[in-house]
């Protein structure tokens, strides 16, 4: 399969050459700056890609250094409120947190005698249950 792919190639490439050399003069000059056009036409797209590439990977460092740059200052200030007086400030004015002190102040309330909720609720097993029904 190999072999008549390469005999193909070749049988084409002589053709085209053929071809080329039965042109006149002024043909083949016109083929070659069309050619030539082209090839000019590439080089510039390739260039321009590039240089757009170039752009795309500087502003991917930039984004990426100002998120590392956010991140660091907010670690920065994360271990700045860490800091022994900053911390003991937080405590003070935290109104949530109880110390040991303050909490036996604490009353507990206490259920009404008479509530219901104070009556032992009455036991049954499903199997009494069962029993009950099952004589019926």
């Amino acid at each position: 399969m190999a072999k008549h792919k390469l005999l193909a190639g070749l049988l084409l490439g002589g053709a085209a050459v053929a071809a080329y050399h039965t042109l006149d003069l002024e043909q083949r000059e016109a083929l070659k700056d069309a050619a030539r056009d082209r090839c000019n036409a590439l080089k510039d797209r390739a260039v321009d890609y590039a240089f757009y590439a170039a752009d795309a990977l500087d502003d991917f460092k930039e984004d990426l250094n100002d998120r590392l740059a956010d991140k660091a200052a907010a670690a920065d200030d994360y271990q700045a409120d860490d800091d022994p007086a900053t911390v003991a400030d937080h405590k003070a004015d935290d109104d949530i947190v109880l110390s040991s002190d303050e909490v036996a102040d604490i009353e507990t309330p206490t259920a009404p005698v008479n509530s219901v909720a104070s009556e032992p609720a009455a036991e049954t097993t499903p199997t009494d249950s069962a029993e009950d029904h099952s004589e019926a």
